[in-house]
């Protein structure tokens, strides 16, 4: 037998290894930002998809009801106008708040899939949350709200606790208090416009202040379409505002914005008088968790992508639904 035809097999040398180890690394390296790109993309795509069926649940209700939903929703036996709130609606810390008012997300369920959910709610009964972030001597979590009514429990619970999917967007992450009631990353924009860009507060606590307030909604709110003076289609309505933001007197991180719940910090509810994304303290501005800036929706239910550049003129005019700015649509 002729044994030159047996070599002994080569194997790769210590330098040869460690090639090709680089090489899978800065493959690796490659890859990774283009995969959290694309996720992100798809978390993007998603979440202006749930502004756009919330902005279509908005025009459903008012087909049914010939205004839109009011941005916080109240029973005639839980206050008297302009803003005196009765018992076991009141704020314990203060009797001119409420406690358990009803967010526009509770009063659109029924056009977003939501109909059991709105079924099991008892709008004669104060809303419910779990967990109530709040800054200050208060402490950082006053929950839970109204777990009794009446000396039962109370009936909302359950429906505070079931929030549909298309209120959450994929890419924000969980406020530390968002626990056992979740929070919502979506806001109806209630004001803008205001001289030198401030904060006209609170629209949760009267309607005294229905005439200033220049956005979509506020405490009982009933805009119907043909009061929409500057068009349906220059008019912002649904906007990104994280759970996790700040919002009035909430700490950014805590959990901002309960499902269906309202008190004095005017959950679910952002004025365009503040810059897109502003993290400013004590501030009821839209926020959202993608880079550069974030989605907004308008009446007609076209939604839009916004940065963080847009002028504030721009910005404050889209924002108010009877200002007559012109606007132009490069933005």
């Amino acid at each position: 037998m002729n044994h030159s035809i047996f070599r002994k097999r080569r194997g790769f040398t210590l330098i040869e290894l460690l090639v090709v180890i680089a090489i899978i690394a800065i493959l690796i390296a490659l890859l990774v930002p283009a995969v959290q790109k694309v996720r992100e993309a798809t978390a993007r795509l998603q979440c202006a998809n749930n502004i756009k069926n919330l902005a279509l649940a908005f025009q459903s209700y008012h087909d049914a009801h010939k205004v839109f939903p009011p941005g916080i929703y109240a029973p005639a036996v839980a206050w008297t106008a302009p803003g005196t709130w009765n018992a076991g609606w009141r704020d314990p810390n203060n009797g001119g708040l409420p406690w358990g008012a009803f967010s526009w997300s509770a009063r659109i369920l029924q056009y977003i899939d939501g109909g059991a959910i709105y079924d099991s709610i008892d709008f004669n009964k104060p809303a419910y949350a779990g967990n109530i972030g709040e800054a200050g001597g208060w402490g950082v979590d006053r929950g839970p709200g109204q777990a009794t009514f009446g000396g039962l429990p109370n009936p909302n619970i359950l429906a505070a606790q079931s929030m549909p999917s298309v209120f959450q967007c994929p890419s924000a992450r969980r406020g530390s208090l968002a626990v056992q009631t979740p929070n919502k990353d979506y806001a109806l924009v209630y004001d803008s416009g205001q001289p030198g860009g401030s904060e006209v507060c609170c629209p949760e606590r009267s309607d005294a202040n229905a005439g200033i307030w220049k956005g979509m909604g506020w405490l009982n709110s009933r805009i119907a379409s043909t009061k929409v003076f500057d068009g349906t289609s220059n008019t912002l309505l649904i906007v990104e505002k994280s759970n996790y933001s700040n919002q009035s007197w909430c700490n950014y991180d805590q959990g901002c914005s309960p499902f269906i719940w309202v008190h004095h910090q005017s959950q679910g509810l952002v004025t365009a008088s503040q810059p897109p994304n502003s993290t400013a303290f004590n501030t009821r501005a839209a926020l959202g968790s993608h880079t550069g800036g974030l989605n907004v929706s308008f009446v007609d239910g076209r939604v839009v992508w916004i940065t963080n550049s847009i002028s504030m003129a721009v910005w404050m005019a889209l924002g108010t639904r009877n200002g007559e700015e012109p606007v132009n649509n490069d933005f």
